[in-house]
């Protein structure tokens, strides 16, 4: 496991639990069973949602080329972006004629970079051609000057 992985889980990640009612008063709360994690009841209610938050900051993009090398920086993708979840639509780093390159970043792309997975995705096509890039979450290279860490929501519910 690289460091950065290590440090992702170890300092960004904490979950808890929302239980449904329950006789125990230990497994209402989520109390930590015998080996240290924490344990649901098995009464809990079927929609019960885990509910946690992961440090992020803000983020850009990275161009790609064809060749495999990096070009610009591109994008800024923040904190508040992917908290939302919405999809958004952001300008590339260079257009043709006043016609911007644009990418845009779905729900299942932010739920990824929430889940501090690296996201490669293609702008639209402008003057007969397209680009590749990526959004690296962890890589600090990435990292918008000054961005502060934030804590994101994390929320799932069954």
């Amino acid at each position: 496991m690289e460091r950065r992985d290590f440090l992702w889980l170890l300092g960004g990640l904490t979950l808890g639990c929302s239980t449904g009612p329950s006789g125990d008063p230990d497994a209402a709360s989520g109390a930590p069973s015998g080996d240290g994690s924490t344990t649901a009841p098995s009464d809990a209610a079927p929609d019960a949602c885990v509910v946690g938050t992961v440090t992020m900051h803000d983020t850009y993009a990275q161009a790609l080329y064809l060749d495999g090398s990096y070009g610009p920086l591109t994008g800024t993708i923040t904190t508040q972006m992917v908290s939302a979840g919405a999809a958004v639509t952001l300008a590339f780093w260079h257009g043709h004629g006043g016609v911007d390159h644009r990418f845009t970043l779905e729900p299942a792309h932010l739920a990824r970079l929430r889940a501090g997975e690296k996201v490669t995705l293609g702008t639209t096509t402008v003057d007969g051609h397209a680009h590749t890039l990526f959004i690296d979450p962890r890589d600090e290279r990435y990292r918008v000057p000054g961005a502060p860490d934030v804590a994101v929501p994390l929320d799932h519910c069954t």
